[in-house]
């Protein structure tokens, strides 16, 4: 497979495709500058300018881009005032994203890129951000009303310390748009004091026990071509061991997303690697079935599990669409008039091997997916599917398996879930605890508006054009869109994200991270705190979560066994230039609220459990509530724990847990009077187990050592 892949890659002509393979790309425009001669050598150079800072050799891609500037300058070029404009602005981010390197990664702390900016993180060398200014001062006297030259301004001056005194009055971001609206604990980045902390380009996370000792590891992509898989396994005592080398992933390379789950159902965790999202034609590069042997270690099995395939995609999700207690796989691809790329249904033979039955269940929709999760909006146990459409409208497939005797499904056509436009990731939960699954889905961005364009027009004019949808569940196969309702109103064009409960009150809050691949857009991630199923409150800044550099996906998981759960996140760009680090935000807040992590393990049902139903009875302040959870890893572009991790607010003791195991034999335990903040382990047909999994801390490695 791995031979298959470079084979294939090799065979892409990189000139045309764009993010890809940029240092390559800069040789090969190299060549052709020192050959041409005239217009044509002008072109190439500003071609080669900007492929340069996409590269990463930012310091070149200056001097080349000011060579350009100044020849236009002494030239009578058409258009020139609008090419010395481009020009002008181009070394403008060349400058900024050369502070980034300066700092935020040459001298990266814990603070670093996190707004707004704490002393520690403002910037040390100030050469960079200093010429950014200058240059955005002279764009903006030109032309006062470019968005993104205004928000960039901001951002470059505080890192200088210099904002907002130094940042013209009609151009400044007001102070109360990063202040600490809500009350709310600050979270810590300690990736880096953990050695987990991944310096590569976007990619894809899981965040379980893969290696079967209870505590959670992490994997993490990046999807370059030539990007190694990184394992990371939890020692149990506070710490992380890098064991990609001896775990048979080395040479194994790319996936700008990852899911993971127990198919074959020997108890240990597997994944898939998706690969080829964006790239059309070009992405005709097979994704990776990582079979875990149970040893430490992984084997590829796609072509032996009969799941090879040539479509581009980038999401994927695993689910028992027909309850006979095996895992499917349901993978959304990227349909275009190039490359027509329907959506593939892996139906599981229960012996290690898969079959495509996309088309015979009913599965012929083609779109540009960018998501796909699964959910249960009519509590049947049968699990539905959401597709999130990046070209046109999203679909809502209603599982009739049950009705017709095989794996089968009609779209829901009067849903009302459709929306958004250049929609992205999304997720089913169930935020307002009335028992029943709601769709969160996000759009992204464009060529045409930029994510820093939207937050300007969010905050100039009100506008929440652009924003995340939320559409709560009806009860009738159908659903109302709230997100105005519910406190959602600024547009956030989201790539990976992820959903948990922060502080362990029993509603679900969210984290979106924003990874549009334009160096302009250095916009912050966002994290929002779920206010009893009532509506969300904002606490990006003061929960410390505010990073502005590319994020990707994410993981919420109890890493360190405390009860509350901590959050991974893969960041960088698309580029090979914009790298940064992975952050793990290890969550501060402890018991302030009662808890219980469940571990499931299926009989009938699926080993990993996946798509049960678990509803816990308490009883606060003398008022009995529903908790209710399903066992998933979470949004389409994330990868949360298969452990429930559930918080139970200020009761006292669980007065009932009950599972509905996802069999199509419909078997449902219960169990009463259990005690809070322990981990458990629930076995299909059995008793609870008291899991002997004792609390770390986690262990903070010197920099120095690092």
């Amino acid at each position: 497979m791995i031979q298959d892949i470079k084979q294939r890659v090799a065979a892409i002509n990189i000139e045309t495709v764009p993010y890809i393979l940029n240092n390559k790309k800069v040789t090969i425009l190299e060549r052709k500058v020192q050959l041409a001669r005239g217009n044509e050598k002008l072109n190439l150079l500003l071609t080669y300018g900007l492929e340069l800072l996409n590269a990463g050799k930012t310091e070149e891609s200056i001097a080349v881009l000011d060579h350009v500037l100044e020849i236009i300058e002494d030239t009578n070029v058409r258009s020139k005032a609008e090419l010395l404009y481009f020009i002008k602005k181009q070394l403008a981010i060349a400058y900024m994203r050369k502070a980034e390197q300066d700092n935020c990664i040459a001298n990266h702390n814990e603070e670093s890129c996190i707004i707004p900016l704490t002393r520690k993180a403002q910037h040390v060398v100030k050469d960079g951000a200093q010429q950014s200014i200058v240059l955005l001062k002279e764009l903006l006297a030109l032309n006062p009303n470019d968005l993104e030259s205004q928000y960039l301004l901001n951002i470059a001056s505080m890192t200088l310390g210099q904002y907002p005194e130094n940042v013209p009055e009609e151009f400044r971001i007001p102070e109360s748009y990063f202040s600490d609206t809500a009350e709310f604990p600050r979270f810590t980045d300690v990736a880096m004091s953990l050695g987990v902390d991944v310096n590569m380009k976007s990619g894809g996370t899981c965040v379980d026990d893969f290696s079967g000792d209870g505590y959670l590891d992490i994997i993490a992509s990046s999807w370059g071509f030539n990007d190694q898989i990184r394992y990371f396994e939890n020692d149990g005592m506070g710490g992380f061991t890098d064991r990609t080398s001896d775990s048979g992933l080395e040479g194994v390379t790319g996936g700008l997303n990852l899911r993971h789950a127990d198919f074959n159902n020997d108890g240990h965790l597997d994944f898939i690697i998706l690969r080829g999202a964006w790239l059309s034609v070009f992405g005709e590069i097979p994704n990776s079935l990582m079979r875990n042997n149970g040893d430490g270690t992984f084997t590829d099995v796609t072509k032996a599990a009969g799941i090879y395939s040539l479509n581009p995609t980038q999401t994927a999700v695993w689910v028992d669409i027909n309850l006979d207690g095996w895992l499917d796989l349901f993978v959304a691809n990227e349909w275009t008039e190039a490359k027509q790329s329907y959506c593939e249904l892996f139906l599981n033979n229960g012996d290690g091997t898969f079959k495509n039955i996309a088309k015979d269940a009913g599965i012929t929709v083609p779109g540009y997916f960018k998501g796909v999760a699964s959910g249960d909006i009519n509590n049947d146990l049968y699990p539905d599917l959401y597709l999130s459409n990046y070209d046109g409208p999203n679909t809502l497939y209603i599982n009739t398996t049950e009705e017709t005797g095989r794996p089968s499904f009609k779209i829901a056509g009067n849903a009302g879930v459709s929306n958004p436009k250049l929609s992205f990731p999304t997720w089913f939960f169930d935020y307002n605890n009335d028992g029943f699954e709601d769709i969160f889905v996000s759009g992204y961005s464009s060529s045409e508006i930029l994510p820093s364009e939207m937050i300007l027009r969010n905050i100039k004019s009100g506008s929440t054009e652009y924003r995340p949808l939320l559409y709560q569940n009806k009860g009738d196969n159908t659903f109302e869109e709230v997100s105005l309702e519910m406190n959602l109103t600024e547009p956030i064009a989201t790539m990976g994200c992820n959903f948990g409960d922060l502080d362990n009150d029993g509603f679900l809050d969210f984290y979106l991270a924003t990874g549009d691949p334009d160096f302009f857009s250095i916009v912050p991630n966002k994290m929002y705190h779920n206010l009893n199923g009532e509506s969300f409150e904002d606490i990006t800044y003061s929960g410390g979560f505010g990073h502005i550099q590319k994020g990707h996906a994410i993981g919420f998981g109890d890493l360190d066994m405390d009860g509350d759960q901590d959050i991974y996140a893969v960041m960088g760009g698309a580029v090979e230039g914009d790298v940064f680090r992975n952050l793990l935000f290890e969550n501060p807040i402890g018991n302030k609220n009662n808890w219980i992590n469940i571990v499931l393990e299926g009989k009938k049902s699926n080993r990993s459990a996946i798509g049960a139903k678990i509803v816990i009875t308490v009883e606060e302040d003398n008022q009995e509530r529903k908790i209710y959870n399903t066992v998933d890893s979470g949004a389409s572009f994330g990868g949360n724990s298969l452990m429930a991790e559930i918080g139970l607010g200020k009761a006292a003791v669980i007065k009932k847990i009950e599972i509905h195991w996802p069999h199509s034999t419909m078997p449902i335990s219960v169990f009463e009077n259990i005690a809070v903040n322990q981990n458990i382990k629930i076995v299909e047909g059995g008793k609870i187990q008291k899991l002997n999994l004792h609390e770390v801390s986690l262990k903070k490695i010197p920099k120095h050592q690092h």
